[in-house]
């Protein structure tokens, strides 16, 4: 199965950091969107996808087209 956009912006983030990007990325996400982070590392594993109104909010915090976020 081919790793959505979403999870490929993910993936390049750096392991090491004082606080892990990953870790911030997952925060920032659920912040922005209003959910948990467990919410968050659904969509990153592709067991859940968010809904159209959150998929817009990362399409413009992210910069990639709603279509290749999650697809």
């Amino acid at each position: 199965m081919e790793k959505s956009k979403f999870r490929q912006i993910y993936d390049a983030l750096p392991a090491k950091a004082p606080v892990a990007p990953k870790t911030a990325f997952v925060k920032e996400v659920a912040e922005l969107c209003k959910v948990s982070e467990k919410t968050v590392r659904c969509w990153l594993a592709g067991a859940q996808k968010p809904d159209a109104l959150k998929i817009s909010l990362l399409s413009q915090k992210l910069g990639v087209p709603e279509n290749e976020l999650f697809n």
